[in-house]
């Protein structure tokens, strides 16, 4: 199995099926379809760089709480992630450097407003080819 995300359809809202080897690629790549669904291409520099650290107590929580701090710093702090360093990540663990370039005003602007992060039918499974999951986001 490789790394990657599908963007769902799903009544007024959208979707992501992630799939990855293991806990640092699935964060990353839940990252890459948050940005996809945004429709903005990481920045070329990461002028400023943010760390952060999560805990919770299934991994659904912290999928969760990740895909929630980065709606947070595209939308309120106007951030591009330019590069995402996982340094730490498991099933109820995640410390992340972001690197990201601030949005210009009157720049691109995302394509869509990504309200929240829900847990309708949100399930983080770990199978014998990696771990999946399935996420909808409130647009």
């Amino acid at each position: 199995m490789s790394a990657g995300f599908r963007i769902i359809p799903h009544t007024s809202e959208v979707g992501l099926e992630l799939s990855a080897w293991d806990w640092a690629s699935f964060y990353r790549t839940a990252a890459d379809g948050l940005l996809a669904l945004y429709g903005l291409k990481p920045g070329r520099q990461g002028t400023s760089k943010v760390s952060r650290s999560f805990a919770a107590d299934t991994p659904e929580d912290l999928l969760v709480a990740w895909l929630t701090e980065l709606i947070f710093l595209i939308g309120t702090e106007k951030l591009v992630p330019a590069r995402i360093d996982v340094l730490k990540a498991g099933a109820q663990t995640l410390r992340v450097e972001i690197f990201a370039d601030l949005r210009a005003p009157g720049g691109p602007a995302p394509q869509r407003e990504i309200k929240a992060v829900t847990y309708h039918g949100l399930k983080v499974a770990a199978t014998p080819e990696g771990l999946r999951a399935r996420i909808i986001l409130d647009v």
